[in-house]
């Protein structure tokens, strides 16, 4: 069970994901009704989606070096930062390309301060608290998730194929983002560490990630006991999971608390994938939306808020999706070779 075979309901996720922060970015969209915007700010939780990619992320990347691992003896910190790059660079900097040539026609200046933190990947870092151009402000979370990719690997290779240790740096981890939480939310930090304990800050969802990966780490390790566990107790968890979900983000600490009840659903749908309320995910059009989801979250905001006909501001975000195919298609499939050459086999 790897990513090549494709994991039961992992697109379907990715795409509930995207599609709960698209629904909320398509307020964006220059013409839209206010009692639409309205409507879409109520029903559609962005930021619970991206606190989803934090999970997933956390799991897959830490699935891929344990088969890597298991297959090979070992896990190639080469080959993982090589396939991460192929991975998330190509749509990536093509799309910094385009607001590139966006500023040259002053249609979106970025200030030179913002640039260096798009090329640095540190989007989510320093916020000016000023009005500033927002076609990139949705990087912040991708600027988490590099940060992620670029530490986590180095750990768990240090670890050295220790189950026990590596949980118990992974639980270590979940409990420091909460106190980072609880800081940040009394307000107890000197203030030139301000941006550490800023909205965005890398610390604060920790916990996120850091769930993601110990779900990859109990299934690789025990997927008998823990699939008994999800089919006997079917209905009981997958209830109280989705209960965590609608945990108030009170405080910030609700954040961790629905990832930690979103890394349930995950796994359960994985082992238990023909349970009812899983079966839309591994539908063919939720796969389709999955594949996407990188494209689409790399361009929807440059489709939303430029979109150039507010009358028709309905189309945007169709356009989102055409946008998106034509990225993966043109953009990321044309690398799958190049990636798989970085692989265990």
């Amino acid at each position: 069970m790897n990513e090549r075979k494709q994991l039961p309901a992992f697109n379907g996720w990715r795409a509930v994901a995207i599609l709960l922060v698209l629904g909320l970015h398509t307020e964006y969209t220059p013409g839209m009704p206010p009692p639409v915007c309205h409507w879409v700010f109520t029903i559609f939780d962005g930021l619970l989606g991206v606190r989803f990619f934090f999970t997933i992320s956390g799991f897959l990347i830490t699935w891929l070096m344990l088969q890597e691992e298991n297959e090979a003896g070992f896990t190639s910190l080469k080959n993982f930062y090589v396939r991460r790059a192929l991975r998330i660079l190509p749509v990536y900097l093509a799309c910094l390309i385009v607001m590139a040539l966006l500023q040259v026609a002053g249609r979106a200046v970025q200030n030179g301060y913002i640039w260096l933190q798009l090329l640095t990947f540190t989007r989510n870092f320093y916020q000016t608290g000023h009005f500033e151009c927002p076609i990139s402000l949705h990087f912040w979370s991708l600027a988490v998730e590099e940060q992620f990719y670029l530490l986590w690997p180095l750990v768990f290779v240090s670890l050295a194929r220790s189950t026990r240790k590596r949980i118990s740096f992974l639980a270590g981890t979940i409990l420091f983002s909460i106190a980072c939480k609880i800081i940040a939310l009394l307000g107890c930090y000197n203030r030139h560490l301000y941006f550490l304990f800023e909205d965005n800050s890398t610390l604060l969802f920790l916990d996120c990630l850091a769930y993601g990966c110990l779900g990859a780490v109990l299934l690789d390790t025990r997927p008998a006991g823990l699939k008994r566990f999800f089919e006997r107790f079917l209905w009981p968890v997958f209830l109280l999971a989705c209960l965590c979900l609608l945990v108030p983000e009170w405080a910030g600490l609700g954040m961790g608390l629905q990832s930690f009840g979103f890394i349930f659903l995950l796994l359960q749908s994985v082992l238990v994938p023909a349970f009812k309320p899983f079966q839309i995910l591994n539908h063919r059009w939720m796969v389709k939306i999955g594949i996407l989801s990188y494209s689409l979250y790399i361009w929807q905001q440059l489709v939303f808020q430029l979109w150039p006909a507010p009358k028709l501001w309905f189309l945007a975000l169709p356009m989102t999706f055409v946008a998106a195919w034509l990225s993966y298609n043109f953009l990321e499939k044309p690398f799958f070779p190049l990636r798989s050459r970085f692989r265990a086999h």
